[in-house]
């Protein structure tokens, strides 16, 4: 009995190896894609110049171009198990301009976004299809830029995300909404051909949809 007790588990051990073997419970991989940031303003931004009343929000627009990341992923899918998790490193960049109307003539304040995200991530499997959400936070490298006050650049933000993809073999497509919390603002402050300053806060964090292709290594 005590011999066939330690060869059933000896014969559990190997097929328990083998299995995690072929499922790979931990994989790494490296992904990219295509980011589209969103143009509109968020309701935390207009409230703020509305009650501010320094300037006037029809006179303020944003503007967008599409931009692109590229990192590292961890997953971790347990055998048998629905559930996954996500661990990425990416570098974000896009590019984001402040359109104010000043007198009849159009000022562009240009900033181009430079961060390093780190979005984790959990969810449910439906065979090769999954679904989840997680938080993403994010450092921006500092640097002055006409848009942003430059000794707020390299605060760490935090942002939001749900995530759905589809997995085979070693390939994973992803399409993600990204959003900010609504209550992380950096200061814009503008002066005009009269001399006249105004300062008003914006959301740092812009919403934006991306869609991305991950490898998994062997």
């Amino acid at each position: 009995l005590f011999m066939k007790y330690h060869l059933s588990l000896i014969a559990f051990l190997l097929i328990s190896t083998l299995s995690f073997g072929q499922f790979k419970v931990i994989k790494f991989g490296v992904k990219g894609g295509v980011n589209y940031p969103q143009n509109a303003l968020s309701a935390a931004d207009i409230l703020t110049i509305y009650n501010d009343q320094t300037y006037d929000i029809t006179n303020l627009q944003t503007d967008f171009q599409n931009g692109f990341h590229f990192g590292g992923i961890t997953r971790i899918s347990l055998p048998l198990v629905p559930v996954y998790v996500h661990g990425e490193a990416l570098y974000t960049q896009f590019k984001e301009t402040l359109i104010i109307t000043d007198g009849g003539q159009e000022v562009d304040l240009s900033s181009t976004v430079r961060r390093l995200d780190f979005p984790i991530s959990a969810g449910a499997k439906f065979g090769p299809a999954y679904a989840g959400l997680g938080g993403t936070p994010s450092l921006p490298f500092a640097n002055a830029s006409a848009l942003w006050s430059s000794d707020q650049e390299a605060n760490l933000t935090w942002g939001w995300h749900i995530q759905a993809g589809l997995k085979l073999w070693r390939l994973m497509g992803e399409v993600k909404y990204e959003g900010g919390f609504g209550m992380l603002s950096r200061n814009v402050i503008y002066t005009d051909n009269g001399g006249t300053d105004y300062s008003f806060d914006l959301d740092a964090r812009r919403s934006q949809i991306m869609v991305s292709l991950t490898y998994f290594f062997k």
